[in-house]
């Protein structure tokens, strides 16, 4: 055991979705036997990578003291990457119902084996995986069954909340019990690693009633328009929301995007979305008038190749937007993806529609606390400990200074790889661990700071300059050489400038030199690059090819 794991002391190691939003990845450490919490991904659209995700090399070397892995809920920034490092972790999975189920799916489309490997707990279930007895707690926030978790060691009891909000009338799922949260406090909590996302905003963070009553509002008042509503396929109250309210303005529903299949065919299994009139397809609307459709649709971070891109831009067979109709936002703005939304909603009333958002409508509530949530929290649980999570780093200090605020004794801001000792009168981070992130390329998956990958960063930012040479049998020139220039932008005759270069490289190497390909290769990309500068000031990658008669 490592020196920094103390006998029967409790820590807590976070590797990804601490200073930052998304790809969570939660450990905690008890007799150097380990317990996972959530494994999910980011996603990234630069230099052609879709998907990121936690490095998790340090538990990867420690998998045969890993007992499980345990998912709070099913948004992708916590069970995303579970496919993608299975083969490295191989370890059981813990997850209520409907959260289960979406991870088989991703597990099965990826042909992978997982044969007694995942495990259903009921909610408000209790199992021990290695030495931690766990504990679901049912809590409200934008996707079915997210849960609190009770993790019991005999060093102390943490309270880790996952994503969570309090919503008095949720609608899919149970309001939060506060009984039960209460009798949780009264057990005696060590530490609280809690949800920081919306610790910035005041009051609450408003109800799913409250946005269903504004929408039907919205949606009501434009009887003649086709209208189109996009949101989070995740949010499954705004679906069945959207569902009932088209079912009594005498809509149907079309839903646009993959997405939006998966999670329903999902939910319907495990008995949510009762009552909502099947969903018919974008063909069978193409034959109905405008006024009775209602589409509903992914792509409101304004995502190039999901369903709302695609209609705006007349790219989709059975659906496209046009002048006259009403685009509806029912979601929030991911931090980071403002540009790309905005180009999306100029790209929309340059079409013709009228777009509506929460700016101009409260139509849409965030799955995060505000801080009169947080501070309810705090008066639940009564922790010992304050251990801000989820979110950037701002969001991580600011948390720590409310719940230090209130009363909580002990806070520690942790970021991607602090071990901390979670000890009363003795919280301290004594060890840091190296953290990186992973990417998915294509079929490889690699760390962000592979060197193909900053390769690909060169490329993008100062071009590449391609030289083909063929020297003769006494080194001579054979032929003129052949330029090739890519993503460089010149006022002058760049081709011709970089050519002449490479002619007077070897016009003055001397005859030994130009016996040698390495030294020839390495003259002319130094030269070629030079010239380039000194014409476009940048920096491109040069690529020499020599051949000899």
């Amino acid at each position: 055991m490592s020196e920094k794991l103390e006998q029967n002391k409790l820590f807590f190691l976070p590797l990804g979705g601490s200073g930052e939003i998304g790809m969570n990845l939660n450990l905690y450490s008890y007799n150097d036997d380990w317990l996972m919490v959530d494994l999910g991904v980011s996603f990234h659209d630069q230099l052609g990578i879709d998907v990121m995700m936690p490095n998790a090399q340090y538990i990867v070397e420690r998998k045969k003291k890993l007992s499980g892995l345990l998912l709070t809920h099913a948004h992708e920034d916590h069970i995303g990457a579970v496919p993608y490092l299975w083969d490295q972790l191989k370890c059981p999975i813990y997850a209520t119902p409907f959260t289960a189920e979406l991870v088989r799916r991703k597990l099965d489309e990826a042909g992978i084996d997982y044969e007694g490997m995942l495990h259903e707990i009921p909610l408000g279930g209790k199992a021990k995986i290695g030495s931690f007895e766990i504990q679901m707690v049912s809590l409200t926030h934008s996707i079915p069954e997210p849960n609190g978790v009770v993790i019991r060691t005999p060093a102390g009891n943490v309270f880790h909340t996952g994503d969570w909000k309090i919503d008095l009338e949720p609608l899919v799922g149970e309001p939060i019990n506060a009984d039960e949260m209460k009798k949780i406090g009264d057990e005696g909590i060590l530490a609280l690693v809690c949800d920081s996302t919306n610790v910035f905003n005041e009051g609450t963070s408003g109800s799913e009633g409250d946005v269903r009553r504004n929408l039907m509002e919205v949606i009501k008042s434009y009887k003649k328009e086709r209208i189109f509503v996009s949101c989070f396929a995740s949010n499954l109250a705004r679906i069945e929301t959207l569902a009932h309210i088209a079912k009594e303005v005498g809509r149907r529903v079309v839903l646009q995007g993959r997405s939006f299949g998966r999670i329903t065919e999902v939910a319907r299994a495990n008995g949510y979305l009762k009552d909502i009139p099947e969903f018919i397809s974008a063909r069978q609307a193409m034959d109905m008038p405008a006024n009775k459709v209602l589409y509903v649709s992914s792509g409101s971070q304004g995502e190039q190749r999901a369903a709302l891109t695609r209609m705006a831009n007349n790219q989709m067979r059975d659906a496209k937007i046009e002048a006259g109709d009403v685009v509806i936002f029912s979601s929030r703005v991911i931090p980071g993806n403002e540009k790309r939304i905005n180009i999306l909603k100029n790209t929309l009333t340059r079409a013709g529609a009228r777009v509506i958002s929460k700016h101009t409508q409260d139509i849409h509530v965030s799955g995060h606390p505000a801080r009169d949530e947080l501070r309810q929290m705090y008066d639940w649980i009564r922790p010992q400990i304050l251990v801000p999570v989820h979110g950037e780093f701002q969001h991580l200090v600011e948390h720590a200074k409310l719940g230090k605020k209130h009363g909580i004794k002990d806070v520690v801001v942790p970021e991607n790889g602090t071990l901390i000792r979670l000890e009363k009168n003795n919280v301290d981070i004594v060890d840091e661990i190296t953290a990186g992130r992973l990417i998915k390329d294509g079929n490889a998956l690699v760390a962000i700071d592979h060197p193909a990958v900053k390769e690909r960063s060169r490329l993008a930012d100062n071009g590449v300059v391609s030289v083909s040479l063929t020297l003769g049998y006494e080194n001579e020139v054979y032929r003129k050489p052949q330029i090739a220039i890519c993503g460089i932008i010149s006022k002058g005759d760049l081709v011709a400038n970089a050519s002449q270069t490479v002619e007077d490289v070897l016009n003055e190497m001397s005859g030994r030199a130009k016996e040698n390909i390495s030294v020839i290769s390495d003259r002319i990309t130094m030269e070629v690059k030079r010239c380039v500068r000194e014409i476009t000031e940048k920096k491109p990658m040069v690529l020499v090819h020599i051949n000899r008669l």
